[in-house]
């Protein structure tokens, strides 16, 4: 009982405060109160959305009052008109995703194949041999496109993407024509012409090679036309605008399917023939030349710029991947690998807007992909060097062979030894260019093979 007595007095006395100190206290915080201003900090707003009982009172002017909610409201307004811009966007890439996942391409109706994906082509529900490869976080966030990210609507992935560059490439220039495909099928095939047709003059007939399509010859086509030729340029099946058909069933990448397109598109558009043919580039340019050289009736003569030409003349391994066992399953979608390859053998680096070009086709579908998979297989590199090295020494169409000499990919010592040994003629083009000289250096380009051209 002591010791509870002694605690408990202890406890008491701690409990008892002073009053002197509180007096003073309260004296200070009335004086302050009395003689303080008002305030010019904003309220404190509590949880409620009021101000809190322990904010200082705001003593604003009429002027000062109608400033701040003018302020207020142009801050509401601008606010207001990004979340619509946003919501606005994300709609319109709602209302995409809907139709792709629930529309199946022509080109992957039929049954029994491997590649047909009855879900579509992209999203969740992607299926097929390569479905996995349009699903997958790395593919959607591979591209990005900074301008758009930063806007008030912004966003990131292939779907923004495709939405932002979609057929910014069909310009001006553009129209499209049908031909017949492998099982009598129509195929579209999108093609640009400039100029007008001068009596008694050829028009200049362009082929892109692989990896490229018709967009790489815009420039020169309207320097031609400054120079009153009529140009056409167009992208083969499976290339650019033109329509991706299912490999193995509607287009044959072969040498004799892609012949057989060089003439169909002449006759469907109504090419006047002879023709000046230009090519350019792997495996497609490759084929239009041997198709020129075989056909002095619709070739007149023949302008190579940076093409293999002679035998043993190495193949690009990035070309090689699209013929290997399983790795071409994933090279061939890629989407950034045309544009890569194409600037690989340039001495400039290439614009970003001509780069959306290259990309588009890939990042629409697997289908470009899969037919540069099976043009490869069916490309027999070696062997078409020498039909053309022999075709070009029999010397029934004349050839000028063009040569940008700053070509990561192909050496001008072997174009110079092809025009040795088959009599063509040797032109070097001025100033820095390499593999896509159309792209580096149009102008140079064209002053080099522009008598040709006439």
């Amino acid at each position: 009982n002591l010791q509870h007595r002694v605690f408990f007095a202890r406890q008491t006395e701690t409990m008892r405060l002073p009053a002197a100190p509180l007096l003073v206290g309260a004296l200070l915080l009335g004086t302050a109160a009395a003689f303080s201003t008002p305030s010019r900090l904003p309220l404190a707003a509590g949880r409620g959305g009021r101000a809190s009982q322990c904010a200082l009172r705001m003593n604003w002017s009429p002027e000062e009052k109608a400033k701040r909610a003018e302020a207020q409201a142009a801050r509401n307004a601008k606010l207001e008109a990004e979340r619509a811009a946003r919501a606005a966007k994300l709609a319109e890439r709602d209302q995409f995703m809907d139709q792709q996942r629930t529309t199946t391409p022509i080109n992957m109706e039929k049954e029994g194949s491997q590649y047909v994906m009855p879900e579509g082509n992209y999203g969740a529900e992607a299926g097929g041999l390569f479905g996995w490869a349009n699903n997958n976080p790395s593919s959607k966030s591979a591209i990005y496109d900074t301008e758009f990210i930063n806007s008030a609507a912004g966003g990131a992935g292939t779907g923004e993407m495709m939405m932002e560059i979609r057929g910014q490439g069909k310009t001006e220039e553009g129209a499209e024509v049908k031909i017949k495909g492998k099982d009598g099928k129509d195929i579209s095939i999108f093609y640009r012409t400039l100029g007008a047709p001068v009596e008694g003059q050829a028009p200049v007939l362009c082929v892109h090679g692989i990896l490229d399509h018709s967009w790489s010859y815009r420039e020169m086509m309207q320097l031609m036309q400054k120079d009153g030729v009529q140009s056409y340029a167009f992208d083969f099946p499976g290339c650019g605008y033109s329509s991706w058909p299912q490999p193995g069933f509607e287009y044959d990448w072969s040498e004799e399917g892609v012949k057989e397109t060089l003439d169909r598109f002449i006759e469907a558009v109504g090419i006047q023939t002879p023709v000046t043919l230009m090519v350019q580039g792997f495996v497609y340019g490759q084929y239009a030349m041997v198709w020129g050289l075989e056909n002095p009736d619709k070739v007149q003569r023949i302008i190579v710029l940076n093409t293999p030409l002679n035998p043993g003349t190495p193949l690009p391994f990035v070309l090689q991947q699209y013929s290997l066992p399983i790795v071409s399953s994933f090279v061939a979608q890629d989407a950034m690998r045309a544009e890569r390859f194409l600037e690989g053998g340039c001495a400039y680096a290439i614009d970003s807007s001509d780069c959306d070009r290259y990309r588009e086709p890939f990042l629409e579908s697997m289908m470009p992909g899969l037919a540069i998979v099976d043009l490869m297989k069916k490309f027999d590199y070696e062997k078409t060097l020498e039909k053309g090295k022999k075709l070009a020494s029999a010397g029934n169409v004349p050839v000028l062979v063009g040569w940008a000499k700053d070509d990561k990919y192909l050496k001008t010592e072997d174009a110079e030894a092809f025009c040795a040994d088959t009599g063509a003629q040797f032109a070097p083009i001025a100033g820095q260019a390499g593999y896509l000289s159309t792209v580096d250096y149009a102008e140079s380009t064209y002053g080099t093979v522009k008598t040709w051209c006439r």
